[in-house]
């Protein structure tokens, strides 16, 4: 088939794994007793791999084994490129004896190592631990994990795994092993100097067996016929170079290379030799027979076929050997050859296989290289190269203007996969020049770059400890000391990375070449690869590739012709245009400008003239004319160059959700990510190159003013979608989830715009101190690769568990659909969905930028991922444009329809004619863009970007009609936005506008309420409320109610509102509200001083309404309902309750009376803790409890309000007053001053004050014509036997004398009241009368008045009796005695004269009457 010539000629690339962690040695030392035998042989660094062979089992699948050896030490690597196994790496220490061979040997469930050194054997089983068939306890997916090399202890020195050789002497030179196909006997031969000694080993009993291989003294009757039979040599010149076992038909065989380029083959029962031959003598190209510069080399390919590298003094090649069977004896065997002729290279090593000859290079220079040779065609082409990669080039090491030495230098060295850890440790000791060295697997690479800029800074340092330096000496320092250390770098990566050998890994369609420190794999090439980098025999190419152009040879010349051009134009172009064209396109410069600038200075140039001489411009101009189809080449190659069908249906991205398991998917392990992202990378960079290449051409052919055809177009599209690529393969991100990440994604995920299973981060691989990765690399183990495993199986039908498959098929195939995921222009949104949920927002705004000026699919996608980081990143007014942008496409972007209509009832209605490209009606249209709006204010709302909020809900109103019923929801989005940010006018006029009442409610007692909190009262009267007044007054009152009262402005804010409002009822029913509020729920203090203000103030209210309506319906508090405050009705009458309760009317008289009453209980609240327990006492009960606490004036003003009797409080005074009079012991100033003294002439002595004070309290609250509080304060003075105050007789005397005097008498103040009825009688008489109550005295013209006679009558009584024994009493009733009869005569004449007066009278009116 042309496909498979095409393929079994196509050249290989080196992939090397890269950004791995570091390796973790099982240290294994073998002692075998012998004594040391390094210092006696020198021996070469030897390498090799096996890669398994049974390929269907995912656990064998795409695994292999690398080797090298260097003196007594062997190092084995197991890799797989599916599983991430542990323990994989193996270092044994043959103590004393270096290693000769080495061969690996597969059984079913076990791997077989057998080693031959100097002086030993060894075998060693390693069992494979296959998932269902092993034993063991550990989960399937620890014995996934598990390398063959996990259990390996110190058990490996068992006896009976080696056996020590005796060489009689003398050291071997060269050794080879053997496992039997029935894995019971091992086979090792070890070649000296003049012998050849064969060590069988039972594989059971670790019996060994040696036996020596000699030549027989009678040569065999057979083998005369054969040519180059064996005639007389010494046994110097048959020394043996290079063996190998084969087992034929159970028969088991050595062949054996010898010096002389003598090929013999032994048989091992009869230890006779078989056949022979000489590979130089049946060449046929002649030559002295004599050894070349290099060593005959020998390697296996099968049983029968043996690749042997012979060199001598004219030339080298390789020789193709066949074990056959003899025609002329029917029991014999011969050999057949086959020669190529080999480079004129040093060998290094080589691997065979039936198709294939690969070989490892190296020139005088040091250079290596790797080709291979397809033998089993008559088409071969020759020797193919392999493309080895270059090491990291300083050139590419760009200083900028103005930057740091330190900045440039450290991102260079610590790019991801540039520099191996152990490299950049090996250059820090060597830079360090210190022996001091540490751990490598434990340091991470942000501790050694912390530790080679501390290094660095130090040497600076010390060069710097001395002189003063200006800037620029100081840069020109630190450039230098940067430059040797990339320089140590750069020494130990070459050494490291020297080759030192190569194996096939057949099933595997790759090649391992082994290094020093590490491995690469040699993957095949495309086709671009293969004409860009290799270059070799394009013209048998072309015949190859012809069944990828349609059949048509012309097409596949013109096209490799065009190649040719292409690739010749790469190598003309110098690395500094390149990197420069690169520094141009990540600026987004127009690729027709950078174009045209590049042109024009390899063309034109500068001062020094063009970068490329006059005669290549010709050759490439000569080039093209002569390719005769250029303009469908041209198209051909933009064919192969586009990576995605724009006619292919659209790919549901949101399938691939899974990620990668560490159960053995396709390339999943560490070691297959990092390959397959270096594929990926090295692709997407030839590729560039051919498009930057090719462009050049474009412009050199068509000149400037024709750039604008459809296949420049196409050109610069696929450049700039190529540089994309590799911008993400080498773009490099921290491999832990940056800071922040668990906040964004709980930000998106709470805006159901990102889901838990589509973590980026989620990965089972170990980072082990990797602490960044590239771009694409984290994409490939977090969900890529799992993505386009599941595109190849979908679109390939292939089962990845059953099916061999090798790389060629897998590999590029995947890389394929990668690329398909990454193309900027292609339709999956993996790639795009998964690098918004990364939440790194430089590389997230990087990724957009580099599309934003060419890139026309998934703009809407890429807008709402830039708006998203940016508000992540604290630039809200960037990102609200850019979602206000990004609107339209909610159904017009898959990636949009899926994030924020997934969760909606739209998505199910929408998601099938969204998916056939069918239009969206533009109600549904609209409906999805409110759900996207939403979701972004989401968004904005958990960032706090309140400002932005606004102005997206104005966005969404603008696109909704007025009376659209999603325009509510943004008015009151508007409105709780203004109000957080404490915009509270426009606040209101955003809820005045709502069209929703019910909305407009909710927001009105929002806002109420915010402004309750804030204290902005002022602003809360000053709204007009218009059409809301009644909600606002029942919304202010039912928080009034609602709030303790202890802490509750409302009532006074709502009193404030009705005042200002001129409703002073509705302020009045506030305040009335308010103190009953105080009396029953508040415990405070001061309750009893604010519920009497309360009834101040709603007296005053209403005193200021008209005199008809001063009245209020008294509200019920409690647990009852509170009865409406609105009684202001046009009648003028109050309301009746709604449930038919009575409404109890207070007028002035009753809200004073309990003004009074709170009044009273203030002023005892002051002196009586218990004040509480008296609030249900009545008027005169609290009137009592005042006057006794000395709070006399607080009673007495009780008591106006209340009719009850007030002589308790008199006496309780009066009591009071006697009591500071008579007991100095008491200080009466400490309840004088808790009474009103305002008005009282100050005195200094207490008891003075307090008759003073009884005094005015007297004169003020004894009613007019009335003396009973008089009678009340005597009658206590006298009960208490002290003396009356002058003032209160003079008093009583002007009120009602004789009752003074009756108390005199009754309480035996005898002589107070003998002194008090003399001056009585003499008032009567005319004497002093103006100091009685009498009107007049005692006159004939005036009218009679009342003597107390019977008061008189006993106190005479009284005194004469008294008098017996005391002579005062006596005197006093003889004065009386007198005074009393002068009054009696007095009344006689004066009714004597009354009488002889009303004579004259009566006469005179009689004779009066008789003159008329």
């Amino acid at each position: 088939m042309p496909t498979s010539k095409l393929h079994a000629n196509m050249s290989y690339r080196e992939v090397i794994p890269k950004n791995l962690s570091p390796a973790e040695w099982i240290e294994v030392k073998i002692h075998t007793g012998t004594q040391s035998t390094l210092q006696d042989l020198k021996t070469f660094e030897t390498s090799g791999g096996y890669c398994y062979k049974s390929r269907k089992n995912v656990q064998t699948r795409n695994r292999f084994i690398y080797w090298r050896a260097y003196q007594d030490v062997l190092e084995l690597s197991e890799v797989s490129l599916d599983i991430s196994l542990q323990r994989n790496h193996l270092r044994m220490r043959f103590t004393d004896s270096a290693v000769l061979n080495v061969s690996l040997t597969e059984q079913a469930k076990a791997i077989t190592l057998l080693v031959v050194t100097v002086s030993s054997v060894h075998r060693y089983v390693f069992p494979l631990k296959i998932v269902g068939q092993d034993e063991s306890t550990a989960s399937p997916e620890d014995l996934l994990s598990q390398s063959i090399f996990y259990d390996v202890n110190e058990k490996i020195n068992d006896p009976s795994t080696f056996f020590v050789t005796d060489g009689f002497g003398t050291m071997p030179t060269v050794a080879v092993s053997y496992l039997s196909q029935n894995s019971q006997v091992a086979y090792f031969a070890v070649a000296y100097q003049s012998k050849l000694l064969l060590h069988i080993m039972n594989c059971v009993t670790g019996n060994t067996v040696t036996h020596e291989v000699k030549e027989a003294h009678l040569m065999p009757r057979f083998l005369s016929n054969l040519k180059g039979a064996l005639t007389g040599r010494s046994e110097t010149q048959e020394a043996a170079t290079s063996m190998a076992f084969s087992e034929i038909e159970e028969n088991i065989f050595i062949l054996v290379l010898y010096r002389n380029n003598e090929l013999r083959l032994w048989s091992v029962d009869s230890l006779q030799t078989v056949a022979s031959i000489n590979c130089l003598g049946e060449s046929g190209h002649g030559g002295s027979g004599a050894q070349g510069p290099q060593n005959n080399q020998l390697r296996k390919i099968s049983d029968q076929n043996f690749c042997l590298f012979i060199s001598n003094d004219r030339r080298s090649e390789f020789i193709c050997v066949s074990i056959v069977a003899d025609s002329n004896e029917n029991s014999g065997i011969s050999l057949t050859q086959n020669s190529v002729p080999a480079p004129q290279m040093d060998l290094i090593d080589f691997d065979a296989t039936s198709s294939h000859i690969w070989a490892l290079w190296s020139n005088p220079a040091g250079d290596f290289n790797v080709s291979a040779i397809y033998f089993a065609s008559n088409n071969a082409i020759k020797w193919v190269s392999a493309a080895l990669e270059p090491p990291p080039d300083r050139y590419c090491l760009t200083m900028e203007q103005g930057v740091d030495p330190r900045e440039s230098y450290c991102s260079y060295i610590f790019h991801p996969g540039r520099f191996d850890r152990n490299v950049i440790a090996k250059a820090l000791y060597m830079f360090r020049r210190v022996n001091l060295q540490f751990d490598v697997k434990q340091l991470s690479m942000s501790v050694l770059k912390e530790q080679v800029c501390q290094a660095v800074e130090d040497e600076i340092q010390n060069e710097l400890k001395d002189f003063v330096v200006t800037d620029d000496e100081y840069l020109e320092i630190s450039m230098r000391l940067w430059d040797r250390f990339y320089s140590c770098c750069e020494q130990y990566h070459i050494k490291f990375s020297e080759p030192t050998g190569l194996a096939v890994l057949g099933g595997m369609d790759a090649v391992c070449l082994v290094r020093r420190q590490s491995f690469a794999l040699l993957r095949p090439c495309e086709v671009l690869e293969h004409l860009l980098l290799i270059g070799e025999h394009n013209e048998e190419v072309a015949t190859y590739v012809a069944p990828l152009f349609r059949n048509d040879p012309e097409m596949a010349k013109g096209f490799v012709d065009l190649m040719n051009v292409v690739t010749l134009l790469d190598k003309l172009i110098s690395e500094e245009l390149k990197i420069d064209f690169d520094k141009q396109l990540y600026q987004r410069e127009s690729p027709i400008t950078v174009i045209g600038k590049l042109v024009s200075r390899i063309t034109v140039g500068d001062e020094d003239g063009p970068l490329l001489p006059s005669n290549s411009l010709k050759q490439i101009q000569q080039k093209l004319q002569e390719i005769p189809n250029l303009t469908p080449s041209l198209e051909m190659l933009l064919d192969v160059l586009c990576m995605i069908d724009p006619d292919a249906p659209p790919h549901d991205y949101s399938l691939s959700t899974r990620f990668l398991q560490p159960s053995g998917a396709l390339l999943g392990s560490e070691y297959g990510l990092s390959i397959l992202s270096e594929t990926v990378k090295q692709m997407a960079m030839i590729r560039f190159s051919v498009c930057r290449n090719l462009l050049v051409l474009q412009y050199m052919v068509n000149g400037p003013d024709k750039m604008g055809t459809a296949n420049v177009l196409t050109n610069i599209n696929y450049l700039n979608s190529y540089y994309t690529l590799v911008w993400i393969a080498e773009m490099p991100i921290s491999s832990n989830t940056p800071a922040g990440f668990e906040a964004s994604i709980q930000r998106l995920s709470r805006a159901q715009l990102f889901s838990g299973y589509t973590r980026p981060y989620a990965s089972h691989l170990r980072n082990n101190g990797n602490d960044q990765t590239t771009l694409l690399r984290l994409f490939l183990q977090s969900k890529g690769l799992f993505s386009a495993l599941s595109m190849l199986l979908r679109s390939d039908s292939m089962q990845l568990e059953s099916e061999q498959l090798n790389l060629r098929q897998t590999l590029l195939q995947l890389v394929g659909y990668i690329n398909k995921m990454l193309w900027p222009d292609s339709p999956i949104y993996v790639f795009p969905e998964w690098l918004f949920g990364t939440c790194h927002h430089i590389i997230v705004q990087d990724y957009v930028r580099l599309l934003s000026s060419w890139c026309t699919v998934k703009v809407h996608a890429r807008r709402f991922m830039l708006a998203v980081s940016l508000l992540d990143c604290g630039e809200a007014h960037k990102a609200v444009y850019l979602f206000h942008q990004t609107a339209p496409g909610v159904v017009e972007d898959d990636f949009l329809f899926e994030q924020v209509l997934k969760n909606t009832p739209l998505y199910s209605k929408l998601h099938e004619s969204v998916s056939r490209g069918e239009a969206v009606s533009t109600e549904d249209a609209k409906l999805a863009m409110v759900h996207y709006y939403l979701k972004v204010i989401q968004l904005f709302e958990q960032h706090s970007a309140l400002d932005y909020v606004i102005q997206l809900a104005h966005m969404a109103m603008n696109e909704l009609q007025r009376d659209d019923p999603q325009l509510p929801m943004f008015q009151s989005i508007v409105f709780n936005n203004h109000l957080q940010l404490g915009h509270y006018e426009e606040a209101y006029y955003a809820l005045v506008y709502n069209a929703d009442t019910s909305r407009r409610k909710d927001c009105l007692r929002q806002l109420v309420i915010t402004l309750f909190q804030n204290k902005s009262l002022p602003l809360l009267m000053r709204f007009p409320y218009i059409g809301l007044q009644d909600e606002f007054e029942s919304i202010v009152e039912s928080r009034a109610r609602s709030m303790s009262i202890d802490q509750n402005d409302v009532y006074n804010f709502l009193y404030a509102f009705h005042t200002n409002k001129g409703n002073m009822r509705k302020a009045a029913t506030v305040m009335y509200e308010q103190a009953m509020r105080f009396q029953v729920d508040s415990d405070a203090p001061n309750a009893l001083e604010k519920r009497c203000s309360s009834l101040l103030i709603c007296l005053n209210c209403l005193h200021l309404v008209d005199s008809r309506y001063r009245w209020i319906a008294k509200p019920t508090i409690g647990d009852e309902r509170v009865a409406s405050i609105d009684q202001d009705n046009d009648d003028g009458e109050p309301k009746s309750d709604e449930n038919g309760q009575e409404v109890v009317v207070l007028e002035l008289a009753d809200i004073r009376r309990e003004l009074v009453h709170a009044e009273a209980l203030k002023e005892l609240s002051h002196y009586r803790k218990d004040v509480a327990a008296y609030e249900r006492s009545t008027p005169e009960e609290l009137s009592y409890l005042l006057a006794s606490c000395g709070l006399y004036t607080a009673a007495l003003k009780l008591s106006r309000g209340y009719s009850f009797s007030v002589l308790p409080i008199f006496e309780s005074l009066t009591t009071a007053c006697v009591t500071a009079t008579e007991d100095k012991g008491v200080d009466a100033w400490n309840w004088l001053q808790n009474n009103d003294m305002a008005d009282l002439p100050h005195r200094s002595n207490a008891a003075d004050m307090a008759w003073t004070l009884l005094q005015k309290l007297v004169l003020d609250n004894e009613a007019k014509d009335s003396t009973l509080i008089r009678k009340s304060v005597v009658q206590r003075l006298l009960a208490l036997n002290a003396f009356l105050p002058q003032w209160l007789v003079d008093s009583y005397k002007l009120s009602d004398s004789r009752e003074l005097l009756q108390l005199f008498v009754k309480r035996n103040r005898l002589l107070e009241a003998a002194d008090l009825a003399c001056e009585m009688i003499a008032g009567m008489l005319g004497a002093g009368s103006e100091y009685f109550d009498f009107k007049h005295s005692v006159n004939v013209t005036n009218p009679q008045l009342s003597f107390p006679i019977n008061t008189i009558d006993l106190l005479l009584h009284a005194l004469k009796i008294n008098g017996q024994e005391d002579f005062e009493y006596e005197m006093a009733h003889v004065k009386l005695e007198e005074e009393v009869h002068r009054y009696i005569q007095t009344v006689k004449r004066i009714t004597e004269d009354k009488m002889s007066l009303a004579i004259l009278q009566s006469r005179e009116e009689r004779q009066q009457q008789l003159r008329y």
